[in-house]
């Protein structure tokens, strides 16, 4: 098995990587527990929105009508979508980084700045959450619905403030495993 984080091969499945530490899937902690729900809810609404645009596609044609916010909650599945796909990136190592530094500095000093990038990330998504928190809270007072299923536009967008929250976990997971890892080195 390899490490699906910076891929050095493993003698076997739930080793302990020594670059990256505990592999997904090696320990059933909170953040494996949340990736595994990641992954069904991604699954399912992606399922549902390529479902949903089917029917809307047969409906219109067939019948020259269609589902009453069907659109609306297309929208929004994609938003679900991009956020749960954020998290799932940011637990991996994947998301996009613009992280010049870790390429021209020398191998010993590659930890330090992975956890000046994660801090710097954390502070980022923190004020991300917090402003995400403010625009979701300004669509419950204005109780604005979907005519599908009167669903309150509200309740579909609460994705924002979590999905920024999980990456911001996400990205203090990271920085608190290097600076570990940084103090046994020494």
């Amino acid at each position: 098995m390899n490490c699906p984080k910076c891929g050095i091969e493993l003698e076997q499945n739930g080793e302990v990587c020594p670059e990256c530490g505990p592999v997904y899937g090696s320990s059933k902690n909170i953040f494996d527990k949340i990736a595994r729900i990641e992954e069904i809810l991604l699954t399912t609404f992606l399922g549902a929105m390529v479902l949903l645009v089917l029917i809307q596609i047969f409906l219109r044609n067939v019948f020259h009508s269609g589902i009453a916010g069907g659109d609306s909650i297309v929208r929004h599945l994609v938003l679900w979508l991009a956020f749960l796909g954020a998290g799932l990136a940011a637990r991996n190592g994947a998301h996009v980084r613009i992280d010049v530094a870790s390429r021209i500095v020398p191998q010993k000093w590659k930890r330090v700045v992975r956890i000046i990038v994660d801090i710097f990330s954390i502070v980022v998504c923190s004020i991300l959450v917090f402003a995400a928190y403010e625009f979701v809270s300004v669509e419950y007072e204005g109780q604005g619905v979907i005519p599908f299923l009167n669903i309150p536009v509200w309740l579909i967008q609460i994705i924002i403030p979590f999905g920024y929250l999980i990456i911001t976990l996400r990205f203090a997971s990271s920085a608190y495993m290097n600076i570990i890892k940084t103090v046994k080195d020494k």
